[in-house]
């Protein structure tokens, strides 16, 4: 009964870190069915609690012990996030699915160690330290495999809702330049937004993450919005875009905009682009190139896949002759919940 109730847990747990390539019910289906179990099996081994505490702590019985008790954090951490994220209580705003992912990552390099540790009771010699070079190839590629996942097969989906909430009073008139693919891209009915693409859906309609970080730092401080345009059609695919930025940068081309705001009645400039490179995007660097931003105080925001800034703000002090605020960097997967960054960001500028 207990080593078919394990094989299911562990069933039950890969098929949930398949969450990107199932539906919401189904994930959600599994976390009860795999919650459930993990329950049965702590009661079917209630005498290892019993016996908690006792007899002699080798190296062996700790590192089993401290593994079972993050392990229990990291299912305690899944369980919230993922209520949270299924809108089962009034949670508090957090990024709960960075943590939801965190904590799957975590548990997933704790259950591999749980494996290793049990297995070293059947199996001896060559083939344990076979098993234990392959439970750490496992671990590691837990730690890098979910995120790609994530970042490449997750569709990220947005509402208006995230447009709510505390706003602040900035002296000066404001203007919030952003660059993204949606505007500068014919996307085709049918396209995958997932945060790697720097894509998200609200409701059916395509949003970029520059465009949808321009509309919460609107909600929070107000100002107008103008989107940089290009004259040329980048390629709907994303790889193809990737490619056609690296001619960019190694011919140094600089791409024809189709037009350019006032600037003169304006204060402070957010700037909003992603990460190009490790750097800034040719159209916003010609942007600034042709834009007398001097007198101004630029707010440069980038979106990012695990970059950071990358030398984007050494290209923007090259550009201009505008102040130069202390920049904001945002992961591409954070954004949906990233009004509150924004929002502490302004505060402590």
């Amino acid at each position: 009964m207990k080593k078919f109730l394990d094989c299911t847990l562990l069933i039950l747990f890969f098929a949930a870190l398949a969450s990107n390539f199932t539906s919401s019910t189904t994930h959600q289906i599994i976390g009860f069915a795999f919650l459930a179990l993990v329950v049965a099996h702590n009661v079917l081994n209630r005498n290892f609690y019993k016996n908690y505490l006792r007899g002699n702590f080798n190296r062996r019985r700790i590192i089993n012990h401290t593994t079972i008790f993050l392990f229990a954090i990291g299912i305690l951490a899944l369980t919230v996030s993922g209520a949270a994220l299924a809108d089962y209580f009034n949670a508090p705003q957090a990024n709960w699915r960075s943590i939801h992912l965190g904590a799957a990552i975590f548990t997933t390099v704790l259950l591999f160690v749980h494996i290793l540790i049990h297995a070293s009771r059947y199996v001896k010699g060559k083939i344990f330290y076979a098993t234990t070079i392959l439970t750490f190839v496992l671990a590691v590629s837990a730690i890098f495999v979910l995120p790609y996942v994530d970042r490449w097969f997750h569709t990220v989906k947005i509402n208006q809702n995230v447009l709510r909430g505390e706003k602040l009073n900035l002296d000066g008139k404001i203007l919030i330049v952003y660059f993204s693919r949606v505007g500068n891209t014919n996307f085709p009915d049918k396209v995958d937004a997932v945060s790697g693409a720097s894509l998200m859906l609200d409701d059916k309609k395509i949003i970029g993450n520059s465009q949808m970080i321009a509309d919460l730092v609107q909600s929070i401080i107000g100002g107008d919005i103008f989107a940089i345009q290009t004259e040329k059609i980048y390629h709907a695919d994303y790889g193809e875009t990737v490619q056609i930025a690296k001619q960019e940068f190694s011919s140094g081309e600089l791409p024809k905009l189709k037009n350019l705001p006032n600037v003169d009645a304006y204060d402070k400039i957010f700037l909003i682009y992603p990460l190009w490179w490790h750097t800034l995007p040719k159209p916003v660097e010609n942007f600034l190139l042709n834009t007398n931003l001097t007198g101004k105080k630029i707010y440069p925001i980038v979106t990012h896949g695990g970059g950071g800034f990358g030398e984007s703000i050494d290209a923007i002090k090259n550009s201009t002759q505008a102040e130069i605020s202390a920049p904001l960097d945002i992961y591409s997967s954070d954004i949906p919940a990233s009004r509150e960054i924004i929002l502490n960001w302004q505060k402590n500028s």
